[in-house]
C-alpha cells in the first residue's frame, strides 16, 4: 500500500497560496473553495466571477454558427408549414430520449404532425438500422425523419430511405467519420474543429434547432421552457461543462427544482430524490439510471412516454413500471457481477487483461459489470454474453491503456469491433475467446506498468477542521458539477479511522469516524475492497473523499463519502537503523569526555578576533551571527557587563558560550553560568560538555544533586584550570561562593533567564539577592544577564543588582511561528499521529524517559511508513546513541524524535517544522525553550499544545517526589532512624541495606497520615546526606545507609538540593495556571518576541 504522497492513483493539484488568498478575499469565499477554484484553473478574480455566475444570456451561443443548422431549420420549417408527417428518430440512452422528447414537444407546439421513435437496443441496435427504419415507416409512414443524437454515420441508409420516399434530416453531436450522409440536410457542431457549441450533447443540438424554429415561427422564447429536458440529456451524456453547457445545466437545474413536469415529479418521488434541492451530480444517482434502465432492459419508449406525460396519474403508473424495471436491472447486474467474479477467480492468471463470458448473460448490463471488473483488478476487462456460438462483449479500459488499439491488433480473430480508447464493443466466435484472451494479454504486456494506473485529481488536501457545514455548502457555489468540473475530491492525510463498522446487507460497506485528534467527521465508504483488512486498521491512513452536507431528521452535519483509503506501508524498522532500537530501552548514560588539548593549543595561537570567528564557526557552522549577537560579543570583549534582551531561539546562549570559550583559551579565565532551575542545568550541560571538550575546555556541573566527591572534583578542576566553565544554580553559588572564589580564576558570570533575578526582590528567589556580594567575592568579573522578558521593573532591579554598563536589544519577532492550541483534546494520540504522518521534522516532548520509549513505539506502529524515521531520546541513553540520533535527525534520516527536555539544547537544528508539547512542561523556561526550537531557519513552523490538565497533576506528583515536603522529610528521617537502630541492634553493623519501597513501607507504618512515595526516598536521602544526617554508599541493591547518631538541629534551607527542589515546585505552581488558561495568542507572544525595555 502507499500514502497520498507516494501513490500514482491520485495526483494532488498544485496550490497557489497567494492566488487562493486573492480569490477568497475578492470573491467572498472560504479559503478551501478558493483552493478548489485554483485547482480548476481559475487564475483571476474576473475568471472566478464568470465561473461562479453561469448565464445563458451571456454564454449561450448563436445556434446558426453550428455548421448546417440553417439548412436543417429550413427543411424542418417547410415540413411544419406544409403539414408533413415528421418522425423524430432518437436513441435508447437518456441523451437520445431527452432529445426526442424536447424536439417532439417543440414541433407539436409549432403545429407539426409528429411521431417520436426510439429503436430497440437488442432487436434493432443503434442508429438508422434497416430494422428500425422499417418499423418507423410501418408505425408512422413519415414524410420526413429528423434524427437526434444519431445519424452522422448513416451514409449507407440514405439510399434505403430514398427508396421508401422518406426525406432525412440529421442532427447529431458525435464525431464524423467517412460515413457522413451525403446530399441531406445535416448539422453537427463537431463538423468543425473549434467552436463554442462543439461539446453540446444531442439534446443541446436539438434545443438549438428548436430555438431557430421558434424565432421563425413566432415563439422566440419557447426553447427556454425545454432547458430542463436538455440539461438532463447533457448531464447523462457526461458532456464537458464548457461555458455554454455549464450555463445550460445550471439553468436546467433551477427549472427542475420548481418543475411542473409530471414525469420528473413521479420518478423523483420513487427515487426518493428531493427535486427542490436536486443537483447535476444528484441526477446521476436518481433519475438518469432509472431512465437508462428502460433502454437497457426493455422498451426505451417507456422512458420517453414518462417524459412526455402530462397526466400525473399516467406519469405515476409509468414511473412505477420504470422503477420495477430498474429494480430488475439491479438484481440482474448483481447476479451477473457475482457470476463474472466467480468466472474471473477461476480463469484469471494475473495477466494484463480479463476476458470472461457466459451463456445467457444479459446484454443490457454487461458494460456496467465490465467496469466493476476493471475497478477490482485494475486491468482492462471484457465481458461477453454467448448465444448460438457467438460472443458479444463490452470492454472497459484502465489508466492510459488504449483498449481499442489493443483490440485492433487482434482483429483477425473478430467478427466486429468498435469503440474508442476507454470502451469497446466486440463480436467474436465463442470458440475463439481463449485465444483472444491470450493474444490480448500479450499485446497489453508490451505496455509499461504505469499505463495501467488510473490517476485522478485531488483538488485539495484539507484539515478536517476546515470541513464545517458553512464551507461544505459554499462548495456548492461551484456547481453544476460534471465533466470538466467534477465534484471536487479532497484528501486528508494521516487520519485515524475510529468506530469502524461493517454496514449493508452484503457486508460490503464500512462506516467510521475520521479524526485527526483535533476534529472528527463521520464517513462512509461503499463497496470497500479488502474490507477485512480495513476494518482492523488502527494505523494512520490517507483518505480521498467528497465532502457533503448530510440532512437527516432536520439536522445537517458534514459527512465524508470515501473514494479511497490509502493504508501506509507497514515496513518495520531494521535492527541497526539510526533510530535507537526500541527494545534496547533506556540505558545508563555514559560520562567522561576526552578534552582535545591540542585543539586548545592551536586556538591559543590565534588573535582575539580570529579566535572569535573560529569559535562562532564551531558553534553555528557557516551561519552568520546577527547584529545583536555581534554587538554583545564586542561589548564583552571590551570588558563591559551586558544585559542581552532577545526572544527565544534568537541565540542568547551563543554569545556567552563564545565569550566563555575565548576567555578560557586566551586568558585562562573560568566562567560560571547560573541557571534558575536544576533541570535546566542538566539539559544544558550535556551538549555544552561535548562542544567545549572538542575545544579542550572542561565543563563542570554543581547543583544540589551533585554528590560530594563530584563537587570536590569540579572545584579542583576549577582551581587547576582543567575546568573552564561551571554550570550551577543561584542557591548553590550563594552557599558555596567562597569555594568558587578560592580558585581565583573567575572572569565571567552569566545570569541566564535573568528576569528571575529581576523578580527576586519580591521574595521569590532570595539567592539572587546575594549577587552583589557574590560578584565582589569572585573579584568583580564581567557579567552577562540574558533574558527575553525585560520589563521595566526587571531591568531596574538588574541594574541595581548587577554591574550592567551596556544593554543590547534584539526586537526581532519570529513571524514564521504558528501555535495550534489543542489542549485537553479527547484523543491527543490521534492528533499526534496526524502530525507525525506529515513526515516533516517533528520533535515531541514528554515528561519522562519511559514515556519517550513508549510513545515512540506507539508511533512506529500507528505511522508504519515512518517507522524507520522515528526515534526516542532521553538523558538515559548512552552518549554515542544520543549523538547518532542527533546526526540522523540533522541529516534527514530521522523525521521524528520523542524526547524529554534533553533534546535540542545546544544542538544546531534549524529546520524543525513541528514542536509538540505532548505533556505539560515543568515550567515557563522549559515551555519557552522547547517551543522556541521550532523553525529557527525562518521557514514556517508550528508549535502544537497537546497537553492537558491531567498532565499538570502528574507533573505535580513527579515534582513532589523530587522535592519532598518538610513533613514528609520528618517521617522519612524517623523511618531511617528506626531501621538503622533496629539493624544495628540485631547485627551490630553501623549501616543497613534497604530498598526505596522498604523504606516507604516503614514510613507508612510510622505515620500513615504522612505517607512517603517510594520515588521520594532517593531525593530525601540526598538532602539528608547534604545536611550531614546520613552517609550513603553504593547503588541500587548494594546501597547502604549509615545514620548520624546526634546530628544536631540544622535548617533545611542549608540543603541546596532541598532549595532547588522547592524552587522547581514553586516554578511549576506559577506556570500551571498560565499554561492551562492563557489564550493561544499570548502563549505565542511568549515565544516569538521579546519583552523589551521602553524609555
Amino acid at each position: 500500500m502507499s500514502s497520498l504522497k507516494t501513490t500514482h492513483r491520485w495526483a494532488v493539484a498544485r496550490q497557489n497560496p497567494e492566488l487562493e488568498k486573492e480569490l477568497s478575499a475578492g470573491l467572498g469565499i472560504p479559503g478551501l473553495v478558493a483552493r478548489i477554484m485554483v485547482a480548476h484553473g481559475i487564475t483571476s478574480i474576473e475568471e472566478g466571477q464568470l465561473f461562479l455566475t453561469p448565464s445563458l444570456d451571456r454564454d449561450w451561443a448563436d445556434p446558426l454558427i453550428i455548421p448546417g443548422m440553417a439548412v436543417v431549420a429550413d427543411r424542418v420549417e417547410r415540413a411544419i408549414r406544409n403539414h408533413e408527417h415528421i418522425a423524430v428518430f432518437g436513441d435508447f440512452d437518456v441523451d437520445g430520449i431527452t432529445s426526442t422528447c424536447l424536439l417532439t414537444e417543440a414541433l407539436r407546439s409549432f403545429g407539426a404532425n409528429v411521431t417520436p421513435f426510439i429503436p430497440h437496443r437488442f432487436d434493432e441496435g443503434y442508429g438508422l438500422s434497416r430494422a428500425a427504419l422499417d418499423r418507423v415507416n410501418e408505425l408512422a409512414q413519415p414524410n420526413l425523419i429528423v434524427t437526434v443524437d444519431n445519424g452522422i454515420a448513416a451514409k449507407e441508409e440514405v439510399s434505403y430511405l430514398e427508396s421508401l420516399g422518406i426525406d432525412l434530416v440529421v442532427t447529431d453531436h458525435h464525431e464524423p467519420s467517412d460515413q457522413v450522409p451525403q446530399g441531406v440536410p445535416l448539422t453537427d457542431p463537431k463538423l468543425e474543429d473549434e467552436g463554442p457549441s462543439r461539446e453540446l450533447a444531442g439534446a443541446g443540438v436539438a434545443l438549438k434547432l428548436v430555438q431557430v424554429l421558434g424565432e421563425r415561427l413566432g415563439k422566440p422564447s419557447y426553447w427556454r421552457s425545454l432547458i430542463e429536458v436538455a440539461a438532463l440529456g447533457t448531464v447523462s451524456d457526461m458532456m464537458p461543462l464548457t461555458p455554454e453547457n455549464r450555463a445550460l445545466v445550471a439553468e436546467g437545474i433551477q427549472q427542475m427544482r420548481v418543475t411542473a413536469r409530471p414525469g420528473y415529479i413521479a420518478l423523483a418521488a420513487l427515487a426518493k430524490a428531493d427535486l427542490s434541492t436536486i443537483t447535476a451530480d444528484g441526477l446521476s444517482f436518481s433519475l438518469i439510471p432509472r431512465l437508462n434502465a428502460a433502454g437497457r432492459m426493455a422498451d426505451p419508449k417507456l422512458a420517453l412516454d414518462l417524459l412526455l406525460a402530462r397526466d400525473p396519474i399516467e406519469a405515476s403508473a409509468l414511473a412505477a413500471e420504470l422503477e420495477e424495471i430498474n429494480r430488475q436491472r439491479r438484481e440482474i447486474e448483481a447476479e451477473l457481477t457475482r457470476d463474472a467474479m466467480a468466472k474471473v477467480e477461476e480463469t484469471y492468471d494475473g495477466g494484463r487483461a480479463i476476458v470472461v463470458g457466459g451463456e445467457g448473460w444479459h446484454e443490457g448490463v454487461k458494460g456496467i459489470v465490465a467496469s466493476r471488473l476493471t475497478n477490482r483488478y485494475h486491468v482492462p476487462a471484457l465481458l461477453f454474453s454467448i448465444e448460438d456460438g457467438v460472443a458479444r462483449g463490452s470492454g472497459r479500459s484502465v489508466g492510459k491503456v488504449n483498449l481499442f488499439d489493443a483490440v485492433e491488433r487482434c482483429s483477425d480473430l473478430l467478427i466486429r469491433r468498435g469503440g474508442h480508447a476507454g470502451a469497446v464493443g466486440v463480436t467474436i466466435e465463442a470458440s475463439k475467446l481463449d485465444e483472444f484472451r491470450r493474444r490480448l494479454s500479450a499485446v497489453l504486456s508490451e505496455l509499461p506498468a504505469e499505463d495501467f494506473e488510473d490517476t485522478d485529481e485531488v483538488a485539495a488536501t484539507v484539515d478536517l477542521s476546515e470541513l464545517n457545514i458553512e464551507t461544505i455548502e459554499q462548495i456548492s457555489r461551484l456547481e453544476p458539477f460534471g465533466q470538466g468540473n467534477k465534484v471536487p475530491l479532497l484528501a486528508a492525510e494521516g487520519v485515524t479511522m475510529c468506530d469502524r463498522a461493517v454496514v449493508g446487507k452484503t457486508g460490503e460497506h464500512m462506516r467510521f469516524v475520521a479524526t485527526d485528534g483535533a476534529a472528527s467527521v463521520p464517513a462512509i465508504m461503499f463497496r470497500v475492497p479488502q474490507i477485512d483488512k480495513l476494518i482492523n486498521c488502527d494505523s494512520a491512513v490517507d483518505l480521498v473523499f467528497e465532502a457533503v452536507a448530510e440532512h437527516w431528521q432536520g439536522r445537517v452535519k458534514p459527512k465524508l463519502m470515501i473514494k479511497d483509503v490509502l493504508v501506509r506501508d507497514t515496513t518495520l524498522p531494521s535492527v541497526d537503523d539510526p533510530a535507537c532500537e526500541l527494545r534496547r530501552g533506556v540505558q545508563p548514560a555514559d560520562s567522561g569526555l576526552r578534552l582535545e588539548s591540542r585543539k586548545r593549543e592551536t586556538l591559543a595561537q590565534l588573535s582575539y578576533t580570529e579566535l572569535t570567528r573560529s569559535l562562532i564557526h564551531s558553534f553555528i557552522g557557516s551561519n552568520q551571527p546577527h547584529r545583536a549577537q555581534v554587538e554583545a560579543l564586542d561589548a564583552l570583549a571590551d570588558h563591559q557587563s551586558v544585559l542581552a534582551v532577545m526572544g527565544t531561539g534568537r541565540g542568547k546562549s551563543l554569545i556567552f558560550h563564545v565569550h566563555a570559550a575565548r576567555e578560557a583559551v586566551l586568558r585562562g579565565r573560568a566562567s560560571i553560568f547560573v541557571y534558575p532551575l536544576r533541570a535546566l542545568v542538566a539539559d544544558q550541560a550535556y551538549h555544552l560538555s561535548s562542544t567545549m571538550a572538542a575545544l579542550g575546555i572542561g565543563v563542570g556541573v554543581l547543583t544540589g544533586e551533585t554528590v560530594e566527591a563530584a563537587r570536590d572534583d569540579v572545584f579542583a578542576g576549577l582551581a587547576s584550570g582543567r575546568t573552564g566553565i561551571v554550570l550551577t544554580t543561584p542557591e548553590f553559588l550563594s552557599i558555596h561562593r567562597d569555594r568558587f572564589a578560592r580558585s581565583g580564576r573567575i572572569g565571567f558570570v552569566v545570569i541566564d533567564e535573568a528576569h528571575h533575578a529581576g523578580l527576586a526582590k519580591g521574595g521569590d528567589r532570595s539567592a539572587y539577592l546575594d549577587m552583589p556580594d557574590i560578584l565582589k567575592a569572585l573579584g568583580d568579573p564581567v557579567v552577562m544577564a540574558a533574558t527575553a522578558t525585560a520589563t521595566a521593573p526587571v531591568v531596574a532591579e538588574l541594574a541595581r543588582m548587577l554591574p550592567i554598563t551596556r544593554t543590547v536589544v534584539d526586537e526581532t519577532v519570529r513571524e514564521n511561528l504558528q501555535l495550534e492550541d489543542d489542549r485537553d483534546l479527547a484523543s491527543r494520540e490521534n492528533r499526534l499521529v496526524s502530525i507525525v504522518a506529515t513526515g516533516e521534522k517533528t520533535v515531541i516532548y514528554v515528561n519522562s524517559r519511559d514515556q519517550s520509549v513508549a510513545l515512540a513505539k506507539t508511533l512506529r506502529k500507528r505511522v508504519p511508513d515512518c517507522a524507520t524515521h522515528i526515534a526516542f531520546y532521553n538523558a538515559g541513553l548512552a552518549r554515542s546513541d544520543r549523538r547518532r540520533v542527533e546526526e540522523a535527525f540533522r541529516d534527514g534520516n530521522l523525521s521524528c524524535i520523542v524526547s524529554t527536555s534533553a533534546f535540542g539544547e545546544g544542538v544546531n537544528l534549524p529546520d524543525i517544522r513541528h514542536v509538540v508539547l505532548y505533556h505539560m512542561p515543568f515550567g515557563a523556561i522549559e515551555f519557552n525553550q522547547m517551543s522556541g526550537r521550532a523553525g529557527r531557519d525562518g521557514q514556517p513552523a508550528v508549535i502544537h499544545l497537546l497537553y492537558s490538565s491531567r498532565d499538570a497533576r502528574i507533573n505535580e506528583r513527579l515534582l513532589d517526589c523530587y522535592a519532598p515536603e518538610r513533613d514528609e522529610l520528618v517521617t522519612l528521617y524517623r523511618a531511617l532512624q528506626t531501621m538503622w537502630r533496629s539493624n544495628r541492634g540485631k547485627t551490630g553493623d553501623d549501616s543497613f541495606c534497604a530498598s526505596d519501597i522498604d523504606i516507604a513501607q516503614m514510613c507508612l507504618a510510622i505515620d500513615a497520615r504522612t505517607p512517603v512515595d517510594e520515588r521520594s526516598v532517593e531525593s530525601g536521602l540526598g538532602i539528608f546526606e547534604e545536611l550531614g544526617f546520613c552517609r550513603v554508599s553504593g547503588f541500587d541493591d548494594t546501597r547502604r545507609i549509615a545514620m548520624a547518631e546526634n546530628p544536631g538541629r540544622v535548617q533545611l534551607s542549608r540543603s541546596i538540593r532541598y532549595l532547588e527542589g522547592l524552587r522547581s515546585r514553586m516554578e511549576f505552581s506559577a506556570f500551571r495556571s498560565w499554561a492551562l488558561d492563557s489564550c493561544a495568542s499570548d502563549m505565542l507572544a511568549k515565544v516569538n518576541r521579546p519583552i523589551v525595555p521602553r524609555a
